[in-house]
């Protein structure tokens, strides 16, 4: 196929965003495994040599991608929680549906996270987790009271969220706030575990 000559004269800037794009769309469709530097190349029609000038391995691409995308991704978050989110609402009420549609609404991100199996994709998707929840035992302390607790509740909002992305789930309201609802009642129920507990060790 002949290379299109108004993308031969793509500024560099351009031309890197370009593989990024065709990138993102090919990972998502095929898995991240599935895509190989000819078939970004044939995406945008250009030879190899001109995507290897950019990126030496998908590898590359990829990482670039994700730091990128994760960059993105906690500017936006940053900007939901301090102003949806109730640090002195110990009943948490709303949290959960406000971050889960918010995973919803960064779906192309979401998907990225999701494209591989490999080592990489799972130590990104567990930074990110890790890094969510710890902002959340920050605002709401509380909650750190049981161990794993957590993890059970950020690995439930990565994997619903991926789950009504790619399954075009449609009342999403409702799924939002059927999350909301379980795992506050989790919260509310774990933490009165561990308050009658703490009863029971100072009294016996």
């Amino acid at each position: 196929m002949p290379v299109n000559e108004h993308r031969k004269r793509l500024a560099a800037s351009a031309r890197r965003q370009q593989i990024l794009d065709a990138a993102t769309a090919l990972f998502i469709a095929r898995g991240f495994e599935a895509v190989s530097m000819a078939d970004l190349a044939q995406a945008i029609q250009v030879s190899r040599p001109a995507v290897y000038s950019y990126f030496p391995t998908t590898e590359a691409v990829l990482q670039t991608l994700l730091d990128e995308r994760l960059q993105q991704l906690w500017t936006h978050l940053e900007r939901l929680l301090p102003h949806n989110l109730d640090p002195h609402d110990r009943s948490s009420r709303g949290v959960y549906a406000a971050l889960f549609g918010f995973l919803l609404g960064e779906r192309e991100s979401l998907l990225l996270l999701h494209s591989g199996g490999g080592p990489s994709f799972q130590a990104r998707r567990t930074a990110f987790l890790t890094q969510l929840g710890e902002r959340l035992e920050a605002q709401y302390p509380h909650i750190r009271r049981r161990p794993f607790q957590m993890v059970l509740i950020t690995q439930l909002l990565d994997s619903l969220a991926h789950h009504a992305v790619q399954n075009d789930v449609q009342d999403v309201a409702a799924l939002a706030r059927t999350l909301d609802a379980f795992v506050r009642g989790g919260i509310e129920a774990l933490s009165s575990e561990w308050e009658r507990e703490t009863e029971f060790s100072l009294t016996s």
